[in-house]
């Protein structure tokens, strides 16, 4: 029977423990959470005793080794010091992305889990989502040829962004990380994975584009309580519209301080980020950004973020020399087309799901099949094409800040290999 405890029990943590309920020889066993009633909802609905539900990390860690693996799902800034802390107690990990506020952080995680002889394994569920799995082995059986470029697009959706990235616990990068770390860094992740290459350079072009005073519509004003009537009723991000209707998302956006409360009595005490105006928030996240990368063989990936769509997904374009495959994410469907010859249309739900899950949440089944390469990886460390220990990690997180570097310097291109030769 394999133990686990999970520090932070927001929606990522909570999505782990209600994973875990499922699965056989394994139990929750420990939570480390400052919100109360997130540490009830630990006691109540997933049977953690109250004395192993502990109000912070020091707390759980001054118990020594209770545990077989720990899974972080903290705030971005806390990600290195809770791994380091629980690597150094004699725990394996899985760490929520990104898995640190810099660079430095990242390797300093990576050469302590070497050190000490631990593991560490990072959460990027898009690797295990069947649409990308599919589209990996179209490109390892050579359906497609020689890769010349991917484009892959993050649509983050304008509620989405606005809760999480502007009124929201990543709305100051200097508390967390850039936003394209934050956000997308599993997604220079697929690039890369999908690539198979070492990645040479990369730019980017980005901006805090819309979500600033010199957007705010005429009649608004710094809380959405005191904006004219009319005004509100114009405005998709409406405090007063968004949280009643997203009031669970409001909740694990970093604000689970306020679940059971009226929500309205909230936007009207005006004390809260959230009954802010998002042209008034003062926030420095990017709402829109590009990326490019160039691999060593000459191919090329393109990654866009932007925070202007009407719902959250992602689509992809992967352009062979024999072929091309494309589609949406959420639509669990894949386009494929030979060139001069066959057009195909793959269910990457029956191309891809061996144990019959319910793939309509969780990144497409990422989570799940996630949560089960972790159990694997610290029991019998089976070979996986899918599994990114910090190690694998690093070059998706240094492709992404090295492109915030890139967008500070107006688009400079960067060099990625010739940085990563002087820190192996």
């Amino acid at each position: 029977m394999k133990k686990f405890a999970i520090i932070g029990l927001g929606s990522r943590g909570q999505m782990f423990a209600k994973l875990l309920e499922k699965e056989k020889d394994v139990i929750l066993t420990a939570v480390a959470e400052p919100v109360y009633a997130s540490r009830q909802l630990a006691f109540t609905r997933f049977g953690v005793p109250l004395s192993r539900c502990y109000e912070d990390a020091d707390e759980f860690f001054a118990q020594g080794k209770i545990c077989d693996a720990v899974f972080i799902c903290t705030q971005d800034a806390q990600h290195c010091q809770m791994t380091l802390r629980a690597l150094e107690t004699g725990y394996d990990v899985c760490l929520e992305k990104p898995a640190a506020a810099s660079v430095g952080e990242c390797l300093l995680i990576r050469d302590t889990a070497k050190r000490l002889g631990r593991k560490v394994m990072l959460t990027h569920v898009l690797r295990y989502a069947p649409f990308y799995r599919c589209i990996k082995k179209l490109i390892t059986d050579g359906s497609l040829g020689e890769i010349a470029d991917i484009d892959q697009t993050e649509n983050v959706a304008y509620w989405h962004f606005a809760l999480s990235y502007v009124r929201g616990p990543w709305r100051d990068m200097k508390e967390s990380t850039p936003t394209i770390v934050a956000k997308c860094c599993h997604d220079l992740d697929i690039l890369r994975w999908l690539m198979d290459k070492r990645c040479e350079s990369v730019s980017s072009y980005g901006s805090r584009f819309y979500f600033n005073e010199r957007h705010a519509p005429d009649g608004s004003a710094t809380h959405c309580v005191d904006c004219e009537p009319g005004t509100r009723e114009l405005c998709p991000y409406d405090a007063y519209k968004v949280y009643p209707e997203r009031m669970e998302n409001c909740v694990v956006g970093g604000t689970a301080r306020l679940k059971g409360k009226n929500i309205f009595d909230i936007l009207r005490e005006k004390k809260e980020i959230i009954s802010r105006c998002v042209f008034y928030c003062g926030n420095d996240s990017i709402d829109n950004q590009v990326v490019n990368m160039r691999f060593e063989d000459g191919s090329t990936g393109h990654l866009t973020m932007t925070a202007f769509s009407q719902d959250c997904h992602r689509t992809i374009a992967v352009h062979g020399t024999k072929g091309e495959a494309y589609g949406d994410v959420e639509e669990a469907v894949l386009h494929v087309n030979r060139y001069g010859g066959t057009r195909e249309t793959i269910d990457v739900n029956k191309f891809f799901n061996e144990d019959g899950v319910d793939l309509s949440g969780g990144h497409g089944g990422g989570d799940y099949y996630l949560l089960k390469d972790f159990i694997d990886y610290i029991t019998v460390d089976s070979p996986s094409v899918t599994r990114t220990t910090i190690e694998d990690s690093l070059e998706s997180h240094i492709i992404g800040f090295k492109a915030e570097e890139s967008r500070l310097c107006g688009g400079k291109s960067i060099k990625i290999i010739d940085w990563e030769a002087k820190n192996e």
